[in-house]
């Protein structure tokens, strides 16, 4: 099935909430071990709770350390002694108590929810294949049964309009492993008129296209995407 929403708009944001799980260990940077509290900065803000809401509370994340050489990261405590967050700015502060001559060298890390606009586009088709297979029974004509295969989802975004802020967001790399970020895309084929339809497509990640520089904005034209999930409701009030 390939379906073209003509002139619907389609929003993209880095989004990992409940339905997608956290971003899982993105690399943080490395203890000083001087004894002082010492900030890092998440590469995605807000920091939010699994519903999306931004949040300042330890339990809502997980927030690791570990020796360079170990291959075990070892979780801090969740209680406030060991590290706060600012959710608005992403701010991750490790307290001295963790932060002493004996952490030096060590690295951070952070799992973590978060939601943020990233991206607005145009123009927009989402192919998906079912993969049916039909089984033929000797001395039969016709199919007597269709098997499901493997699903695919895909398609193509006509121009999609970054700006320069947001550029290493909508097209970078998630986190120290080197891994794409992934996004969810929103579609809106009537508009975001409270109870119209809106179409959900679940950790997509960009595939190619092509990038051309404006005066006020970047533009990704003719961008490829695939994804792993579908879904539709309505504009919420």
């Amino acid at each position: 099935m390939s379906t073209t929403y003509h002139g619907s708009q389609v929003k993209i944001r880095l989004e990992r909430l409940t339905a997608e799980t956290k971003i899982q260990k993105e690399y943080l940077g490395v203890l000083s071990g001087a004894g002082v509290d010492q900030d890092f900065y998440t590469k995605n803000f807000p920091i939010t709770t699994g519903a999306g809401v931004t949040t300042d509370a330890e339990t809502d994340v997980d927030v690791f350390t570990r020796v360079s050489t170990g291959l075990s990261w070892v979780e801090l405590s969740d209680a406030g002694a060991d590290f706060t967050i600012t959710g608005a700015t992403g701010l991750v502060k490790v307290l001295a108590a963790k932060n002493a001559g004996g952490d030096a060298g060590k690295l951070v890390s952070i799992s973590y929810f978060t939601t943020a606009l990233v991206a607005r586009g145009q123009g927009v088709s989402v192919d998906f294949s079912g993969d049916l297979e039909e089984v033929l029974e000797l001395g039969n004509r016709a199919p007597q049964e269709l098997k499901e295969g493997h699903t695919y989802l895909s398609g193509t975004i006509d121009a999609l309009y970054i700006t320069r802020d947001l550029l290493g967001k909508a097209l970078g790399i998630s986190d120290y492993y080197q891994r794409l970020t992934d996004y969810s895309f929103y579609l809106f084929p009537n508009g975001e008129t409270v109870g119209q339809p809106r179409i959900k497509l679940s950790n997509v990640k960009f595939s190619g296209g092509n990038l051309k520089v404006g005066l006020k904005a970047l533009v990704a034209v003719n961008v490829k995407y695939k994804g792993l999930a579908l879904s539709m409701d309505t504009v919420p009030a």
